[in-house]
């Protein structure tokens, strides 16, 4: 198990880090095949990212696996399998384990974990396969310094809005997470290799990515940040930093931890509400119970990166980090972090300590604010932006999210496309618009030409947002959608009552109907309860109801409006399935609360219950 605490912790933390290491081992082995595969059918490149743990174990001293000839040839096979599969530019099929392929691509995962395995046993293996793993890393990397940061990348997704479109032949860089990780790779390579113009392009990229980073310590994509995928910049600076001890980085390292410090919730799960790509994913049940028995929920994210190493921010963070992941069970603990975490750890015995702590009051300008009034977290975001066809890209719809110490989060839980009943606001009739088609079929509201950005007289998303701090227990939110305004607040009443209500302040010129909509998480095996008497199970089995005065979910009761509607299961479009297609886990109970006319104001109680 991991220690509760970093502090004055760090040979523990490398013995635990080891461990996990270790406890990989036997799976990985057992997946291996003559031909260097890891892995289950069908194969996918990913599949081969397994060398750097093995890597790390046979130059562990500590490690029962040092130097050990067995897992040598099982790493020399796995870099002859990827040198074998790769096309005459050095590419791979992008191929996922549904059996989706996706193009051809540099994947930027494995060739960083390719190359990091090779500067930690390249001089051990054989000359053949020195030669083999040569051959394959230097056409590689060959590829990736010739177009990979840069927009004559054949998976460069454009320019970002507001941004010039290029003209025929413009070369530019291009700013992203993935060819962030292709710079830490060829600057190795570089440094490997003696090609100190791969390094030199590497530094400048970084140099680039420093500047691009916003004043709060994110990357954006679109529009606004990226909170969940931030991590993955802030991986590749601190890889870089690692290697190279390039300190005009660290400034950008500091920002972005005290980004993530304050947009962590207390069970380790990134803040979600203004992450542009991804949502709060489906939570599931530890197998560990509570005290009395209670089920206990878990995030299916807490992220750590070797870049919470380096600043006291970020080490503040790496502690409430393990303290969360110290209370799964073994079995229960997803650790693909150790690898890069035992690479770059720190040799100071002291340099785990920290000082710093996560903020009651985070306000990022005008786009968002986060007030931590214990046991209550609530998060607004003031981001908006045009929709964009980009199926990684999500519509900014979902506006503030309400987290509980005692519940985790109860509502909110992020962003989607085709999905209007998971827009804080509507202007129109929702049933235009659907991600739900049947397979292989284009879903409602939207064609060939629309896309994932359709043309539906419907307003969804946004176009004003005005963050409101109203007193100390008051926060709330101005909403312009088409021409129609309404104000929602929260007000914090107790430990365990919050007053959510919302007004419309100005009527739609089109007389269409405007509606706010709760979306509430599902917490598996737990039964929805509502006032007429009736109880329901959120699966596959679909309701909606009107006319209720409360429901009961979880460890939470609502008391509603008799004109509020419930419906269940609204799901998202999945941008990582091939047709956007989403599993019922992955859905929310959604209140809508219908507002007709100017100053309609409609109010809902939220009680946590024991």
């Amino acid at each position: 198990m991991l220690s509760q605490s970093i502090v004055g912790g760090r040979i523990q933390f490398r013995q635990n880090l080891i461990e996990i290491l270790e406890s990989k081992v036997d799976s990985i082995l057992s997946s291996s095949h003559p031909d260097g595969r890891f892995g289950t059918e069908p194969w996918i490149v990913r599949d081969q990212d397994v060398m750097l743990t093995l890597a790390l174990l046979y130059t562990c001293e500590e490690s029962e696996h040092f130097k050990s000839p067995k897992l040598l040839e099982t790493i020399a096979a796995g870099g002859r399998c990827l040198r074998n599969r790769q096309d005459e530019k050095g590419m791979y099929v992008f191929r996922k384990k549904d059996g989706s392929e996706w193009g051809m691509i540099y994947m930027p995962w494995t060739y960083l974990k390719w190359i990091v395995t090779f500067d930690l046993i390249g001089e051990d293996l054989s000359p053949e396969d020195k030669s083999v793993w040569e051959e394959g890393l230097l056409l590689g990397y060959g590829g990736i310094a010739a177009t990979e940061l840069s927009s004559q990348s054949n998976i460069y997704p454009g320019t970002l809005p507001g941004q010039p479109e290029l003209k025929e032949g413009e070369v530019v860089p291009w700013l992203h997470n993935i060819p962030s990780h292709h710079a830490v790779g060829l600057y190795l390579a570089g440094r490997i290799f003696n090609r100190p113009e791969w390094q030199k392009q590497a530094d400048e990229y970084f140099q680039l990515i420093v500047d691009f980073q916003s004043e709060y310590g994110w990357w954006t994509e679109h529009s606004g940040p990226v909170v969940l995928y931030n991590r993955v910049y802030l991986e590749a600076l601190a890889l870089y930093y690692h290697y190279s001890k390039d300190e005009s980085v660290f400034d950008a390292l500091k920002r972005g931890n005290l980004f993530h410090l304050n947009y962590t919730y207390p069970n380790g799960a990134a803040i979600e509400t203004i992450d542009e790509r991804n949502v709060y994913y489906p939570v599931k049940i530890s197998k560990k119970t509570g005290e009395d028995g209670e089920k206990i929920y878990l995030p299916k994210h807490a992220t750590i990166h070797p870049g919470l190493y380096f600043t006291d921010e970020g080490r503040s963070l790496l502690d409430h980090q393990l303290r969360i992941l110290n209370n799964l069970r073994s079995d229960e603990l997803e650790a693909e972090f150790a690898e890069y975490m035992y690479l770059c750890l720190p040799e100071d015995k002291d340099a785990l300590n920290f000082t710093a702590m996560m903020s009651p009051r985070f306000r990022m300008g005008n786009d968002s604010l986060i007030v931590r009034k214990s046991p209550w977290i609530v998060s607004f975001s003031g981001y908006s932006c045009e929709r964009t066809g980009n199926r990684f890209i999500q519509d900014r719809q979902n506006l503030v999210s309400l987290y509980h110490e005692k519940s985790g989060l109860i509502f909110g839980g992020g962003n989607t496309k085709l999905q209007p009943l998971w827009s804080t606001m509507t202007v129109g009739d929702v049933s235009l618009l659907s991600p739900i088609g049947a397979p292989h079929e284009f879903v409602t509201g939207t064609n060939e030409d629309t896309g994932l950005a359709p043309d539906v007289d419907l307003g969804y998303v946004p176009e004003e947002i005005e963050i409101l701090e109203n007193g100390e227990n008051s926060y709330g939110m101005r909403i312009r959608t088409m021409d129609a305004v309404c104000v929602i607040r929260i007000e914090i009443i107790s430990e365990d009552e919050v007053e959510i209500s919302t007004r419309l302040e100005k009527t739609p010129s089109s007389g269409k109907q405007v509606a706010n909509h709760l979306t509430f998480i599902r917490y598996p095996e737990s039964a929805v309860v509502l006032s007429d008497g009736t109880e329901a199970q959120l699966d596959e089995k679909a309701f909606a109801k009107e006319g209720m005065e409360w429901i009961k979910h979880h460890n939470w009761e609502l008391q509603i409006p008799s004109s509020s509607k419930i419906t269940w299961p609204v799901l998202p479009h999945n941008p990582y399935t091939h047709h956007g297609h989403a599993e019922i886990e992955e859905g929310r109970l959604v209140v809508s609360l219908p507002l007709s006319k100017e100053d309609d104001e409609k109010k809902v109680i939220l009680k946590i219950r024991d």
